[in-house]
């Protein structure tokens, strides 16, 4: 049986993937395999550098991002996701195609309770 502590911690961990918009953008795009710095803030919506540099170590100290640094010149630092991280993919699958349906539904009642 699992003590209260660790529950909470784990709790923890969905709230903050799940309930932080920016870390779950990062996480979705992660999916389509590794990028580099510059590739994720282009592609996440807006962010800024510096909340991309803080959800990425974060994301990188709960093991779901790994950075992986090349020891070229100019030097090269990619991310990507963990084994940990990849499992999440099909979870966030059904979260995305939950609110799908659910805003479809939801458009669908406005309507209807509009036109009485």
């Amino acid at each position: 049986m699992s003590s209260m502590n660790e529950w909470t911690t784990s709790f923890e961990v969905v709230r903050r993937l799940a309930g932080d918009k920016w870390k779950f953008l990062i996480i979705c795009y992660l999916f389509n395999g590794p990028k580099r710095f510059g590739e994720l803030q282009y592609h996440v919506d807006s962010i800024t550098q510096k909340v991309l540099t803080e959800n990425l170590r974060e994301l990188e100290h709960i093991g779901i991002v790994q950075r992986t640094t090349y020891q070229e010149l100019p030097p090269r630092v990619e991310y990507s996701l963990t084994r940990i991280g990849e499992t999440l993919q099909p979870i966030f699958q059904s979260l995305i195609i939950w609110s799908l349906s659910y805003s479809h539904e939801y458009r669908k009642r406005v309507e209807c309770e509009s036109r009485e």
